[in-house]
């Protein structure tokens, strides 16, 4: 069976380091920038108290997070998690987390 893996991590130097590693190990997931909804209203505030600027003009507002996630056999799940969790130090170094559910129907060639 196949499972999906989601994995949130706090953008810094650690999380490319989880990339690194994982593309490294022969690993190949996807790789969205997100942000949390804290962050993304206090953004917002911070944006009506400031007045108009270039800066604003290519600000992405979903930077604050990267979202990673895998479609794994069952085998392969510990593994990637095990690679996570070392280089993280089971989520002390960076803030975030992984979960996974598993994938009742599944096409395609990931």
């Amino acid at each position: 069976m196949k499972h999906l893996l989601f994995v949130v991590l706090e953008n810094n130097t650690i999380t490319e380091d989880v990339i690194h590693q994982l593309s490294k190990s022969g690993f190949n997931g996807t790789i969205l920038s997100s942000t949390s909804v804290h962050n993304y209203m206090h953004d917002e505030e911070e944006d009506t108290l400031s007045f108009f600027s270039l800066a604003h003009l290519s600000e992405n507002k979903f930077v604050h997070n990267t979202t990673l996630y895998f479609i794994l056999e069952d085998e392969k799940i510990a593994e990637v998690q095990q690679i996570i969790r070392e280089i993280t130090g089971n989520f002390t170094k960076v803030n975030g987390g992984m979960f996974k559910t598993p994938i009742e129907s599944f096409e395609g060639s990931f």
